[in-house]
């Protein structure tokens, strides 16, 4: 019942200002942070983006989330004057990655006002860092192994007119390899970021709540 009660509480969320307005503004860095990578390798960057739509889904849930992530991939390609190159499936993957951050994330709460210096001491503690690990590695099994590479197999075949599958197989294994090495250091950005970006906002729009 929770997890059907979340999405209508995150299309309640809809209803109010406040969230449209502070869904906005992390949508607008969600933008920024898409240009900031840093290039370990050819095939391996480190990219912040994604904190953007975690953040969203950790405050308003996954109906929001899935919204916020349509609205940055559409958003994204008319910045880049590359609206020609939009494809559904891949903005869908966009915003089921998000749908999933808010699924696991809705309503995180560390108890301790530590957690801010990374100390995470009891608990319930652990059960907020284990719900980022679960919504990371879900996002990266669901969407960046299983969904993009589907969309990428229908995309090139649509072009092609046949069947075409073999170029994006031939790359899988170093797809796996990429996101096996970032998926840690993924989670490491959201330890650090998700418990800020909570207190930050139990601070401005929810005075009487306790911080994080």
């Amino acid at each position: 019942m929770t997890f059907f009660a979340n999405f209508k509480r995150s299309a309640a969320e809809l209803k109010s200002l406040r969230t449209l307005c502070v869904t906005a503004i992390l949508i607008a860095l969600d933008l920024v942070l898409k240009s900031v990578t840093i290039n370990i390798t050819k095939d391996l960057k480190i990219s912040f983006a994604f904190l953007a739509l975690a953040s969203v889904g950790m405050l308003f849930g996954p109906v929001v989330a899935f919204l916020a992530g349509t609205v940055t991939d559409v958003l994204g390609l008319l910045i880049a004057n590359n609206i020609g190159a939009f494809n559904p499936m891949f903005t869908l993957v966009e915003a089921m990655g998000a749908m999933i951050y808010g699924i696991f994330l809705y309503n995180l709460r560390f108890s301790d006002a530590n957690a801010l210096g990374g100390k995470f001491t009891n608990k319930n503690d652990i059960k907020q860092l284990l719900r980022i690990v679960l919504a990371k590695v879900t996002v990266v099994i669901l969407c960046n192994l299983i969904l993009t590479p589907l969309a990428l197999i229908v995309s090139n075949s649509m072009e092609a007119g046949t069947f075409i599958y073999a170029p994006v197989l031939a790359k899988y294994p170093a797809r796996l390899i990429k996101n096996a090495i970032q998926c840690p250091v993924d989670c490491v950005l959201l330890f650090a970021v998700l418990p800020i970006i909570s207190t930050a906002y139990n601070r401005v729009f929810k005075r009487g709540v306790s911080a994080v």
